[in-house]
């Protein structure tokens, strides 16, 4: 079904920011105060505070979803334990949200719906109203070679610029409900046109691409013959972790306990894991099966393109480029897969 669309003024999108700030918190888009120029998604204290026009920020806003790191319940040493969960249960508003992290949001639920289920993901994600915007890209961005530039999925309410301020498209009671609240205007065929035009203008800018969609990419990893670039980019590779920590997609974590100096009590903790460190693959004796860098690097690329998209249909990175303006040795994940897209073409014609 078509969403219902109407128009909003660029001053009633702050005025529906800021009817819905009196009822529940608003996590958006705000410039960050140690590092004036650069964004990161915050708990508004006023709504002009909103950066509409923000082209990424340092992480995703699944945070607001799943922390960095977080406590998942307390627990006692008594036999037995007793354990008592720590949730949150305030609903909340997350507005602001471009299309590529729309489809990191969707790809989590996909990704932690698969059994064993994830509990707490599903239970957060419900407590938001998202709203997302479409947005202007910059050269790492890359989303027009995924499908990942129009996504609207997982998103209450979307906005598009337009002359006359935002084209808001409805897609669920809680969109309509914000939407609501402050004035809005039947949209003119003008309307639709500068939406559209908008979409246009924003593909046309991209100037990163992919060389081969991800059903071929997949192809083509799977083949294999790629072992020198996955060496010369390992050694470029601090593993650091920011590619993974920094991206829309992952959803790998790691939990420990934490006991207090009696250790009668304690707590377990979550938090934001990276397949990129060394530790990552560490197991019982000490072992290691990904001891060595270009190991690790050739699985970033293998779960990004090939493992999860032939498990769950679709590769798990969402053309956001944050890993690439991350990454501390300026490796670029559109040149890599580029060449290694060249190289497989390349050894495919000669065989």
């Amino acid at each position: 079904m078509a969403p219902l669309k109407q128009v909003v003024s660029s001053e009633g999108l702050f005025d529906m920011l800021r009817e819905a700030m009196k009822e529940l918190p608003v996590i958006a888009p705000a410039e960050r105060k140690d590092q004036p120029g650069f964004h990161h998604f915050a708990r508004l204290q006023q709504a002009e505070d909103f950066v509409p026009d923000y082209v990424t920020t340092t992480l995703p806003p699944k945070k607001a979803f799943f922390q960095p790191s977080e406590t998942l319940f307390t627990f006692t040493t008594d036999q037995p334990p007793a354990l008592e969960l720590v949730s949150d249960t305030e609903h909340f508003v997350l507005a602001g949200v471009h299309p590529c992290d729309l489809a990191g949001l969707d790809a989590l639920d996909l990704a932690y719906s698969q059994p064993p289920a994830e509990v707490r993901w599903p239970a957060d994600r419900g407590l938001a109203t998202v709203v997302g915007i479409d947005c202007m890209p910059d050269d790492y961005c890359f989303c027009s070679s995924v499908g990942t530039c129009l996504t609207r999925q997982g998103c209450d309410l979307f906005l598009t610029k337009v002359d006359r301020g935002y084209l808001a498209e409805v897609y669920t009671p809680a969109g309509d409900t914000m939407l609501a609240k402050v004035r809005t205007w039947e949209p003119t065929e003008a309307d639709i046109r500068d939406a559209e035009q908008w979409r246009e203008r924003k593909v046309e800018r991209m100037t990163a691409h992919l060389e081969a969609d991800p059903a071929e990419i997949a192809d083509l990893l799977e083949a294999g013959g790629l072992a020198h670039l996955w060496k010369e980019t390992a050694e470029r590779c601090y593993s650091c972790g920011s590619c993974n920590t920094t991206c829309p997609a992952c959803f790998c974590f790691d939990m420990h306990d934490e006991f207090d100096l009696s250790l009668k009590t304690g707590i377990r903790r979550r938090t934001w894991d990276s397949c990129q460190l060394l530790e990552f693959a560490l197991v019982a004796g000490r072992h290691n099966f990904r001891q060595e860098r270009e190991q690790r690097v050739r699985h970033r690329w293998h779960r990004k393109f090939l493992y999860l998209y032939r498990r769950l249909g679709r590769a798990y990175c969402t053309g956001c480029g944050r890993c690439s303006r991350a990454c501390t040795a300026d490796i670029n994940l559109v040149d890599v897969t580029n060449a290694l897209i060249a190289h497989a073409r390349k050894a495919a014609d000669h065989a």
